[in-house]
């Protein structure tokens, strides 16, 4: 039996896969200088599938254009300099409304640590968002029906776990 790989989440190795897709759509910073940690004006962040946990090797491609229009994709526009956001940002940061929950706005920026953030609303705080789970069901047609969204962060201010579900549909 080949090895295989699985994040910190899912650690067993006798763990039942509940998806339809084995993969994982990973957002990362994309650098203009990456010394300075300067975030990319025209694309801030890179969207790729990553197959994690039910494939020999880990393995990277890129999100297509499709996938990234109508699904995973963002659009993106320099934040206003006097934003609170702004302030706690170190360099340029972005408005960011992710195609999947366009509705709830979202900021990405470089703090003063260095570190990347994505900052969203979650459960009714500021919150930096680690990751977001969609719960789909089987349709006749080829686009899936968007159940509900979860989404897991920690809060801006003291690092407390943040947790919210979005019901889509029932």
């Amino acid at each position: 039996m080949p090895e295989h790989y699985f994040t910190e989440e899912f650690p067993d190795h006798e763990y039942q896969c509940t998806t339809k897709n084995a993969q994982l759509v990973v957002y990362t910073a994309k650098f203009r200088d990456h010394k300075r940690r300067e975030l990319d004006p025209k694309c801030p962040l890179d969207i790729n599938w990553q197959s994690f946990g039910w494939t020999d090797h880990p393995t990277s491609n890129p999100t297509g254009m499709v996938e990234r229009r109508m699904a995973w994709g963002y659009s993106h526009k320099a934040t206003e300099p006097k934003s609170q956001v702004a302030v706690e940002a170190v360099g340029t940061s972005y408005n960011l409304t992710l195609n999947a929950l366009p509705s709830r706005a979202a900021f990405v920026y470089v703090d003063a640590k260095g570190r990347v953030i994505l900052q969203t609303t979650i459960d009714g705080a500021p919150s930096r968002l680690w990751k977001i789970y969609v719960k789909t069901s089987n349709t006749m047609a080829f686009i899936p029906k968007v159940m509900h969204v979860d989404l897991y962060g920690t809060n801006i201010d003291d690092d407390r776990p943040t947790y919210e579900r979005i019901i889509i549909s029932t």
